[in-house]
């Protein structure tokens, strides 16, 4: 018996295939196994149109992973014309000197989409950290039931000195009784900085650090005036109540509706329409010549709803009162007019 001779070009093409087939092997392994990345940031299909970033809960869990945030690591370019819009208005705004510093992030819930200006500016969150706070009790009632109904007497803190405040509203009164769930009221519609006092003295302060922890958030300082955070950090927040991802659904549910009937209307809410649903919380910060005025809040358009979140500085209250509403309602006419609603709420660009 003899072998016969096989052709070299056979030859040359079985080994053209093989050499592809074991490429083929180790891509897979190496993204499945030890090859995968540390983040979660996966290829969004197939086609390699987007990849995502999905933040999970930073704690340790043994079985589970919740998710907090999905979204495309990189900007939308759909949201290229609205940016170029913010900045000119920005930029204008910045020339009379009245306006020093804006950052706006705004976040497409139905799709993910997202765009910032100027996000790695830092600001004094002021009383958007009071969202913290009901987060923190939202959790420590979770289990609970009737913790929330439990029944207090205010008295205030003899010498505390309470910051000056620029927009005020009702406040909680001496030696009445409140239940926690009213004293997070007058924190969340009203603002209410005694109240706030009370439940940040009376809080599980390890579970609101460990809170922040578990959002990616700068761990808060109290009465820290140099404590800062950036328009994205602060966003996780509001994304973590939506998603319901951090809080029980129920819990995530009653705190939105709660951030629903703030009643400050001197921001996000100045240009919009007044049927619009929005849950929010704004905050303030500064000295009598450097002011901050800040906001964060979803906007529930029925087919569309976004979060945005928008922080300036600035020497003069009402000009960042009236630039953050404008901005709010560029936002508005871009997302009512891609959806479902009404397009005939136009910005014309005047104020």
């Amino acid at each position: 018996m003899f072998k016969k001779k096989v052709p070299l070009f056979y030859v040359l093409v079985s080994a053209v295939i093989g050499c592809g087939i074991a490429w083929f092997i180790f891509s897979v392994v190496s993204r499945s196994g030890t090859g995968r990345p540390d983040s979660d940031e996966l290829n969004a299909d197939t086609n390699g149109e987007a990849n995502y970033r999905i933040q999970r809960n930073a704690r340790s869990y043994k079985f589970i992973s919740p998710i907090l945030s999905v979204e495309p690591i990189n900007e939308s370019v759909k949201y290229a014309a609205l940016k170029n819009s913010i900045q000119e208005f920005i930029d204008k705004e910045k020339q009379g000197g009245r306006l020093l510093s804006a950052s706006v992030y705004v976040k497409d819930f139905r799709k993910g989409e997202w765009m910032a200006i100027n996000p790695k500016e830092i600001y004094n969150p002021g009383s958007l950290l009071k969202v913290g706070v009901l987060i923190t009790y939202m959790s420590m009632a979770e289990g609970h039931p009737d913790y929330l109904k439990k029944e207090i007497t205010y008295h205030g803190e003899p010498g505390f000195v309470f910051p000056v405040e620029h927009y005020r509203s009702d406040t909680v009164l001496e030696g009445h009784k409140y239940t926690l769930d009213e004293l997070l009221g007058f924190m969340i519609r009203n603002s209410d900085n005694r109240a706030t006092v009370y439940l940040e003295n009376y809080m599980d302060t390890t579970i609101f650090k460990q809170e922040f922890a578990d959002l990616g958030i700068t761990e808060p300082r109290f009465n820290d005036p140099t404590y800062s955070l950036n328009v994205q950090e602060y966003s996780m927040m509001f994304k973590a109540l939506y998603n319901a991802g951090y809080l029980r659904r129920n819990a995530s549910e009653k705190a939105l509706e709660l951030l629903s009937e703030s009643n400050f209307k001197f921001g996000l809410l100045k240009e919009l329409p007044a049927n619009v649903v929005v849950a929010h919380k704004f905050g303030e910060a500064g000295n009598q010549t450097m002011h901050e005025l800040h906001e964060s809040g979803i906007i529930y358009l029925s087919s569309n709803p976004y979060m945005i979140t928008i922080m300036t500085k600035g020497t003069d209250w009402d000009r960042l009162s009236d630039d953050v509403g404008h901005i709010s309602r560029i936002v508005y006419d871009q997302m009512s007019a891609s959806g479902d609603e009404s397009a005939s709420y136009k910005s014309s660009g005047a104020k």
